[in-house]
């Protein structure tokens, strides 16, 4: 199985951005995918299928997948299937011209995201505890 590697994410991302440049109201994410597919077409990897799900395209699941660490950034805001960029998306779009700095970039703002979140224990019984519910 074929690797996606951090300058192909970029590329991918980098071309979600691109096209949400021109979108101040934002598209559905299968118009900004099929979009995507013209301006940055799938490799013969990413046209394939995961055996889990043979009816979606690998290279739809690879960018969905890709964009998360851009919405964590704050660079990308998805609501209701609509993609909007941010004002920080914009500017990223501006400051990581290469793929894989762009990519990085995302990826450390992601991390920080992520430290910054409540960790969570489960009880017991399985139930999941946020910091809150365990002060109760």
């Amino acid at each position: 199985m074929a690797d996606i590697t951090a300058k192909r994410s970029g590329e991918l991302l980098r071309g979600v951005f691109s096209i949400l440049v021109h979108e101040a109201d934002g598209l559905p994410a299968k118009e900004v995918l099929r979009r995507l597919a013209e301006a940055v077409p799938p490799n013969d990897f990413e046209k394939g299928y995961y055996p889990s799900t043979p009816n979606v395209r690998r290279y739809e699941k690879i960018v969905r997948f890709a964009s998360i660490p851009t919405v964590k950034a704050g660079w990308l805001f998805k609501e209701k299937g609509t993609w909007f960029l941010t004002e920080e998306g914009l500017q990223a779009l501006k400051d990581y011209p290469d793929p894989a700095e762009f990519v990085k970039e995302a990826k450390q703002l992601y991390k920080k995201w992520a430290k910054d979140q409540p960790v969570s224990e489960v009880d017991d019984a399985g139930e999941t505890l946020t910091e809150k519910s365990t002060n109760l």
